[in-house]
């Protein structure tokens, strides 16, 4: 049942992430594409399943867009999402966003410098992981 749920629950709390004018140092307009390179889920009693992003049913790709302050992400298969942010913030070297989709939020954070992307998702006493990669320059 964990890995059914986690597999749901993540992919409909990922699809919420979203940008919005950036912290200084981004460039207003241009979009940031992330690749997840690798999710880690652990429920209350500690058991966690580690993998790509497919194993949790995530997106392998998020085009953070600020000017439309939406991301669009996209699953193995082809399957494409867009959503909304709540909060944006950081400072010259990192943006950290905040959101919430249906009984799930989350927090993503990516170094504008290193480009690496790390990602929480808390829903309902399950923790979820998300590192990734993204192109911000």
């Amino acid at each position: 049942m964990f890995r059914h749920r986690s597999m749901t629950v993540c992919a409909a709390a990922f699809a919420v992430l979203s940008s919005a004018p950036f912290a200084a140092g981004h460039t207003g307009g241009k979009d940031i594409l992330c690749a997840v390179t690798h999710t880690v889920s652990c429920d209350p009693v500690g058991d966690c399943l580690q993998g790509p992003a497919t194993v949790h049913n995530l997106p392998v790709f998020m085009r953070f867009q600020p000017d439309n302050k939406t991301i669009e992400d996209a699953k193995a298969g082809g399957e494409r999402r867009s959503s909304q942010i709540a909060s944006v913030g950081g400072d010259d070297e990192t943006l950290v966003m905040l959101g919430a989709d249906a009984k799930s939020g989350w927090s993503a954070t990516i170094n504008k410098t290193t480009g690496s992307l790390t990602a929480t998702v808390a829903v309902d006493g399950v923790g979820y992981l998300i590192y990734g990669s993204c192109l911000t320059k």
